[in-house]
């Protein structure tokens, strides 16, 4: 089995991610500084491409070059949906080195990250903070993680009043031909589909749930990376979005 774990979990097999050991990540520094390809390592490591790449994606966050090329370019997108909507107080999700604490675009701000080495408000992870939190309502929620942040969706929907910014990490996932992790999430069934569309319509339905209309403000898209800020227009509540959202 290659030395990989496995758990037989409700009639089927569960493959659990082989840990890696610092002689891994060695090796995986020394063949990525000599340039070496995703498909040579992952033949050296007894790995796949896509382990091989998300690894060195969170080996480069750690050390403060994920998002190095195109934060410039975030940051400004930040700027001017911060001068749109003005919100009075901030919840920054995944925060890592906020943004809206360092630029004081708001003095009132909330930062959560589940890495303890982070300053942050709360070392909590994203769902367990906005779950704790679910009736206590913010102008801005951001939610901006390494991956994917659907678990936290409608925690955020529930409690952001003015405006809602989504990272989808897994947009990358075009780049590998990965359809397995978006299909039945976003009902994106082919590479064709995978489009920014896709998770703007789930995310414009899910909120109908919440009395809330959202209109995409700003569209984003940096290498691997869909972010979009949303306009939030509360609808009356005669409206049933629960119901609205099962005849979709």
């Amino acid at each position: 089995m290659n030395n990989i774990n496995q758990n037989f979990i409700n009639g089927t097999i569960k493959t659990l991610p082989r840990k890696w050991t610092e002689e891994d990540i060695d090796l995986l520094k020394k063949y990525k500084n000599n340039k070496l390809s995703n498909k040579f390592i992952a033949d050296k490591l007894n790995r796949s491409e896509t382990s091989i790449n998300i690894k060195y994606k969170r080996l480069k966050k750690t050390n403060d070059t994920y998002n190095k090329k195109h934060i410039k370019q975030k940051y400004l997108l930040n700027d001017l949906f911060i001068q749109k909507i003005k919100p009075k107080n901030i919840l920054d999700v995944y925060a890592g080195n906020s943004f809206y604490k360092k630029n004081k675009l708001c003095k009132d701000v909330i930062i959560i990250d589940n890495d303890i080495k982070t300053k942050c408000d709360y070392n909590l992870k994203a769902e367990d903070f906005l779950y704790k939190f679910k009736n206590k309502k913010f102008d801005l929620v951001d939610l901006d993680p390494y991956g994917s942040a659907f678990e936290c969706f409608d925690y955020a929907l529930k409690i952001a009043q003015k405006g809602i910014i989504i990272t989808f990490g897994e947009y990358g996932h075009l780049r590998w031909n990965r359809i397995d992790f978006v299909e039945h999430r976003y009902n994106i069934k082919t590479k064709l589909n995978f489009t920014p569309d896709k998770f703007i319509s789930y995310i414009e339905k899910r909120a109908l749930i919440y009395n809330k209309e959202l209109k995409p403000e700003i569209i984003g898209q940096f290498k691997n990376i869909l972010r979009v800020y949303f306009v939030i227009k509360n609808k009356k509540k005669s409206i049933s979005g629960k119901k609205y959202f099962k005849k979709l």
